[in-house]
C-alpha cells in the first residue's frame, strides 16, 4: 500500500502541470498571414521613420524649384507735374498747331530677373541630390519590408508548428492515460507487476512534460509574433 500512495504522489504534480489550457490559442482564431504582414509593415518606426524622410525631401525640393525669385528685383516710379501737350487743329483754310498745360501724374511698374548661370546648375544638381535620396529611402524601405516578411512568416509558421505538435501531443497523452489505466487495472487483478506500472507511469509523465513544453513554446511564438506585428494576432470575437 505503501509502494501504492507514492505512485499517486508521484503522478499528481504532473497531472495538474497538464492542466492550464487557452483555448483561444488555435489555428483558426490566428489572423491570415498576409494581414499580418501588411499590419507589422505600417507599424515598423522605421519605415515611418523613412517615409517622413521622404516627405521632407520633397518639400526641400519645392524650396530648391522656387530659389530662384529671389533674384527677382522690382522696380517702379511715379511723377506727378504739368505736361505740355500740342494738338494739331486741321480746318479747310489752314492747319494750326494749339499748345496746351495739363496736371497729370504718370507711374511704372517693372521687374528685372538677375540669375548667375552657376545658380542655374548649383540649383539643378540640389534637387537632382534631394530626388536621388528620395530614391534610395524607397529601396531602403523595400528592404525592411521584405526582411518584416520573412521575420512574420518564419514566426507565424513556427507558431502553427507548435499548435500542431501540441494537437499531436495531447493524444499521445490521452492515449498513455488510458495505458495507465488499464495497467492499473492490472495491477491491482495481479496480473501487472509493479515495473510495468511504473513503466506506464514514465510514459504517460514524459508525453505530459514535453506537452507542456510545447504549449510554453506556443506561447512564446505568439508573444514575440505579436510584439514584432505590433497589434494583437487574432480574430476579432
Amino acid at each position: 500500500m505503501k509502494n501504492w500512495s507514492l505512485i499517486l504522489v508521484f503522478l499528481i504534480p504532473f497531472h495538474v502541470f497538464g492542466q492550464e489550457v487557452n483555448s483561444s490559442l488555435t489555428e483558426e482564431n490566428l489572423l491570415p498571414l498576409g494581414v499580418l504582414i501588411e499590419t507589422a509593415i505600417s507599424n515598423a518606426p522605421l519605415i515611418s521613420r523613412l517615409s517622413k524622410g521622404q516627405e521632407q525631401r520633397q518639400e526641400e525640393i519645392k524650396i530648391a524649384k522656387k530659389s530662384w525669385t529671389q533674384h527677382i528685383a522690382l522696380t517702379g516710379g511715379y511723377n506727378y507735374g504739368n505736361v505740355v501737350v500740342a494738338d494739331r487743329l486741321t480746318t479747310p483754310q489752314d492747319i494750326s498747331t494749339v499748345f496746351r498745360t495739363n496736371t497729370s501724374s504718370t507711374y511704372y511698374v517693372g521687374a528685372a530677373l538677375r540669375l548667375p548661370l552657376s545658380e542655374l546648375s548649383t540649383r539643378k544638381n540640389q534637387i537632382k541630390i534631394q530626388e536621388l535620396a528620395i530614391e534610395e529611402m524607397e529601396f531602403q524601405k523595400l528592404d525592411i519590408e521584405q526582411t518584416i516578411q520573412q521575420e512574420v512568416t518564419k514566426r507565424y509558421n513556427e507558431l502553427l508548428k507548435s499548435l500542431t505538435t501540441i494537437r499531436l501531443q495531447a493524444k499521445k497523452v490521452e492515449a498513455d492515460e488510458t495505458a495507465v489505466q488499464i495497467t492499473e487495472q492490472h495491477f491491482r487483478n495481479g496480473t501487472a507487476t509493479m515495473d510495468e506500472y511504473r513503466m506506464a507511469l514514465d510514459i504517460l509523465n514524459t508525453a505530459k512534460i514535453e506537452l507542456e513544453k510545447t504549449k510554453r513554446d506556443a506561447w512564446f511564438y505568439m508573444q514575440t509574433l505579436e510584439q514584432f506585428v505590433g497589434s494583437s494576432i487574432f480574430k476579432k470575437s
